[in-house]
């Protein structure tokens, strides 16, 4: 019997030290309007302003021989460059932006303390002074939206963990600060502001401009198209038995990452438009449709003075990946495509964003989760190393890894989130309803991926090829599922679904009556009297239904019969309609 080694983290003991200071002085300050990227934000803000979302963290490891001096006068010149890191916010119905020429960043300083063992690891320092922070604790509107804390013995700072305000970075805003910071600090020569950047500020006013304005108006028309075309869910399957939970499962493969490398060698598209590639195969599959539909999020980093642009720009986006009976480099190539048409779409205004989205959801039956399916903040960049052998690929399998970990309760029944490709492909399958799809489902459909990637790796795999690679379940059949507007609906979740709303044996949903789709008969109340009462209700109550629709048709009667499965016996109706109105 094979044994194995429980390894014990390792005790950090640390004890509170003396505040340190980043002081910025003379500098350009102005104030403006907030950008759409931000008015995004703040929206998500004030809905939950105590969520752990709201601020965007990264731990810091530092080399050997770091002195304190070094890290405060490299945030210095981050503060001095970036308009974002110095900040403040004044909110209310004309939110404004307002960017101090001069302050004080405090930035929280640990020893730590002798009883730590040796070698001290830095990562579970780093680890130890997340958990220092709070939301709340910081970056807040009024507040500058960076908080610091650092680790020292004696005498150099070991690690530390930054956060800030998601009002003045998005996920690729971080890693492109990291990147500067690590470069100030191994360069004192490079510590100073440089030349002019694009700020925030700057791009308010370009979203004033007409051009920047009919962009939004085509963003908007392009989300309302695709609105009426995306499925209510991406991975059909039955409510489980088993307790719905939350969990994330991860896979670690260096073999997809090599596989990668040589089909971007081979074919000279980008990584990750591979692995969005592999999920779309996926879905169509189980699905069964010619195209997916679905929610990501747009960098809006396309044109060239955006690139390296600090702040937060990042949008919701739908994206449309037709997948029909392409062979698989064909696919990469359409994925990659869909991914640049969607992101030219990508800065708009929240409030007509989500007008739209209601008055969609609500014509359809509708309720559309958008956190994205696929997230890739990583900041994608080219490869210089020679591509690796096909024996390298098929040698480096035995090295993959899936973990599994509970996860905060979401509404949202899948999302992929691609961490890292370059020598791991580290790719999460979260779902919010393992009682519909399981951690061991997440799992064979990581597994798919991996499979997919790897093959596809040596040479093109063919549309049949493909679906026999990734060998994913048909999509569901059967008296209990109906296919309706690009969407699987499962009538028993529709039937528990109207049976909660109006109460037991006072509702029916029948899968077609009189040439219509998906009709309710419903006992009328003081409440519901109306077909759009009725609808109204049916709508409150679907989030977290992830099979379930709004009915199409309403009839409303007086009472319900004996036996409601029974059509005839409900008579006479006194109201009937689609609930939508005009």
């Amino acid at each position: 019997m094979s044994g194995s080694v429980l390894v014990e983290p390792q005790r950090i003991v640390l004890a509170s030290g003396p505040e340190a200071a980043v002081r910025f002085a003379g500098l350009r300050a102005r104030e403006g309007a907030l950008t759409h990227g931000q008015l995004n934000i703040l929206k998500w803000i004030e809905d939950a302003p105590e969520a752990f979302d709201t601020t965007l963290g990264s731990p810091m490891v530092f080399p050997d021989g770091t002195r304190l001096a070094d890290v405060v006068e490299s945030f210095a010149t981050l503060i001095a460059r970036y308009e974002g890191l110095r900040t403040v916010f004044t909110l209310g119905d004309q939110p404004r932006q307002r960017v101090l020429g001069s302050g004080v960043l405090p930035i929280a300083t640990y020893q730590v303390e002798p009883g730590t063992p040796e070698p001290v690891d830095r990562h579970a320092v780093a680890a130890e002074l997340e958990h220092l922070w709070r939301p709340g604790l910081a970056c807040r509107p009024e507040q500058l939206p960076i908080w610091v804390v650092l680790a020292v013995r004696d005498g150099q700072v070991l690690a530390g963990h930054v956060r800030l305000s998601h009002l003045v970075v998005d996920l690729q805003a971080v890693t492109l600060l990291g990147r500067d910071f690590f470069e100030l600090l191994g360069d004192p020569a490079a510590r100073v502001a440089g030349p002019p950047r694009h700020q925030p500020v700057d791009q308010a006013i370009q979203e004033s401009e007409p051009r920047l304005r009919r962009r939004v108006d085509r963003a908007l028309r392009y989300r309302r198209e695709l609105l009426r075309r995306m499925p209510a869910c991406l991975y059909p399957a039955p409510r489980g038995t088993a307790v719905a939970e939350s969990v994330a499962v991860e896979l670690r493969s260096p073999a997809a990452a090599l596989a990668l490398r040589r089909q971007a060698a081979r074919t000279g598209r980008s990584r990750p438009s591979a692995v969005l590639a592999a999920v779309c195969a996926l879905l169509a599959q189980r699905t069964g449709s010619a195209d997916v539909v679905f929610p990501t999020l747009a960098s809006n980093r396309f044109e060239r003075h955006l690139h390296g642009h600090i702040g937060t720009l990042v949008q919701t986006v739908l994206t449309r990946v037709e997948v029909g009976t392409a062979d698989f480099d064909e696919l990469v190539r359409r994925a990659w495509l869909s991914v640049v048409a969607a992101s030219e779409r990508g800065i708009y205004d929240v409030d007509r964003r989500v007008e739209i989205d209601r008055e969609v959801g609500s014509e359809r039956g509708v309720h559309f989760s958008f956190e994205p399916l696929f997230n890739s903040p990583v900041v994608d960049r080219a490869d210089d190393r020679p591509p690796p052998t096909a024996e390298q690929v098929r040698a480096a399998l035995a090295a993959t890894t899936v973990s599994r970990q509970s996860m905060r309760r979401t509404l949202t029944l899948l999302r992929f989130d691609l961490f890292e490709y370059d020598d791991v492909l580290h790719l999460r399958l979260w779902t919010g309803d393992t009682g519909r799809l399981s951690a061991d489902v997440a799992e064979s459909l990581l597994r798919a991926v991996e499979r997919l990637l790897v093959l596809a790796a040596d040479g093109d795999l063919d549309h049949t090829r493909l679906a026999q690679v990734l060998a994913v379940p048909p999509p569901p059949s059967g008296p209990d599922w109906s296919y309706v507007d690009s969407s699987w609906v499962e009538l028993p979740e529709m039937q528990r679904m109207l049976t909660e709303v109006f109460g037991a044996g006072r509702a029916r949903i029948f899968p077609e009556r009189d040439g219509r789709q998906l009709v309710a008969y419903v006992a009328a109340s003081e409440s519901v009297a109306t077909p759009e009462q009725a609808h109204a209700a049916c709508l409150a109550a679907l989030p977290g239904r992830h099979t379930a629709v709004a009915p199409r048709h309403y009839v409303l009667f007086g009472a319900a019969p004996h036996d409601p499965t029974d059509p005839a016996g409900w008579h006479p109706p006194l109201a009937e309609g689609s609930g939508r109105g005009a």
